[in-house]
């Protein structure tokens, strides 16, 4: 389940409505360092070295705060917001999420330069068939096919907690 991808570039459509947007102008935010600047990248990170982890990141991408970018800005009206879609290297969609505005490329800001913030698990409960990617291209990064999404929304409560089986 974790993993990075390629970086090819298209627009997508969700039924999600979110109203933190913000153009990012000026220079692309820059990052002198790969070490960890939240708690969800100190999660991912100790999920690389210890793949028994893998729950608590979810758990963690659930409650976190995180980023997409979109070509056109999303206000509190918006009903239909249209994040950067990617593609893994299986050709699959798959949303491309920030941890922090600094791991955000200037590449993608081009391309899409209104910025979301969003609860991680507000995302993953509005995914239909598409994966996600959190910071494409960097040393952080977690990707999570659509299969992954899915098991993710059967086993996961909104706030992170597993759900209780069924009896």
């Amino acid at each position: 389940m974790l993993g990075c991808m390629s970086e090819d570039n298209e627009a997508a459509k969700t039924s999600q409505s979110t109203d933190k947007s913000q153009e990012w102008t000026g220079p692309e935010p820059i990052t002198t360092s790969n070490e960890p600047a939240t708690h969800f990248e100190m999660m991912i990170r100790a999920a690389q070295n210890d793949p028994a982890l893998n729950g608590q990141v979810i758990g963690s991408l659930m409650n976190s705060e995180v980023y997409f970018l979109s070509r056109e800005e999303v206000s509190g009206e918006t009903t239909n917001a249209q994040p950067m879609l990617l593609q893994n290297a299986a050709g699959e969609p798959v949303i491309a999420l920030f941890t922090h505005v600094a791991r955000i490329p200037g590449a993608y800001i081009d391309v899409a330069p209104y910025g979301v913030q969003v609860l991680g698990g507000t995302v993953v409960r509005s995914l239909v068939d598409t994966g996600l990617v959190i910071n494409p291209g960097h040393e952080l990064c977690l990707e999570i096919d659509a299969a992954g999404v899915q098991r993710i929304c059967d086993e996961f409560n909104l706030d992170g907690s597993l759900k209780k089986p069924t009896e």
